[in-house]
């Protein structure tokens, strides 16, 4: 990858899409999407908060349209503490508009707006509660579960259109401010419960994930065009993992 090559970021605010903006922006020509305002007003960061509503409004299509994107990187996600079995609709939305509908409204506008013949390179991150039963609520689980089928139907549906698209499968991890963080800082006993029982008794970090996306950022790597990358390390059962 040249480093005049841009790279943008959704879920810059926290947890892994944070750890990623900081990590590539020192060598790389790197912008942001994030849901805090104070942090959306820093150079090359745009607000965009898709939890309640994930379409790109004509503000940041003009913003997004005006980077002329080489690779996006979709690091929105989470749970958000929905583990109700039975959840009301519109909290089942808002967790779908998160983990999926954000990713294809940002994907749409992508390529809607770009040139022909310029190349595309997309990276989303799925979860390893798409293939394991007590992983993740149904909510998660679900919104997340789509992204295996539509990363390989863009793949295929853009094949002449110069897009790439794959996708990464990771388990438990550690990032600044992300889930794991905010469970060790209030309630370290449950923390170190589940840390021990990974199979290495140690929790993935963000920077493990950050080595991987920076492989997928390669042109070398496009051969895995509509598939996924797992990064399980062994927490799943799944012979798909």
């Amino acid at each position: 990858m040249k480093k005049k090559e841009k790279i943008l970021i959704s879920g810059c605010s926290q947890g892994l899409g944070y750890d990623l903006y900081n990590f590539l922006k020192l060598n790389f020509n790197v912008f942001g999407l994030s849901s805090n305002k104070l942090l959306s007003k820093k150079k090359n960061i745009f607000y965009y908060n898709p939890l309640q509503n994930p379409k790109i409004d004509k503000k940041l299509e003009k913003n997004i349209k005006k980077i002329n994107v080489d690779h996006v990187v979709h690091c929105s996600g989470g749970g958000f503490k929905q583990h109700d079995n039975f959840l009301k609709l519109e909290k089942l939305i808002s967790l779908f508009n998160v983990n999926f509908f954000s990713q294809y409204e940002i994907n749409k506008c992508l390529i809607k707006n770009k040139k022909k013949k310029k190349k595309l390179n997309i990276i989303m991150i799925g979860s390893i509660a798409s293939f394991e039963n007590n992983k993740g609520s149904i909510g998660y689980s679900a919104s997340k579960t789509l992204l295996l089928n539509y990363n390989k139907l863009l793949s295929a549906k853009f094949k002449n259109h110069n897009v790439i698209s794959k996708l990464i499968i990771p388990g438990t991890f550690k990032s600044t401010k992300g889930s794991m963080f905010r469970l060790k800082k209030s309630q370290n006993k449950i923390f170190n419960n589940i840390q021990s029982q990974m199979p290495n008794k140690k929790f993935q970090s963000s920077k493990d994930i950050n080595s991987i996306i920076t492989f997928l950022l390669t042109k070398e790597s496009n051969l895995l065009n509509g598939s996924y990358v797992s990064l399980a390390n062994l927490e799943s059962t799944s012979i798909f993992l």
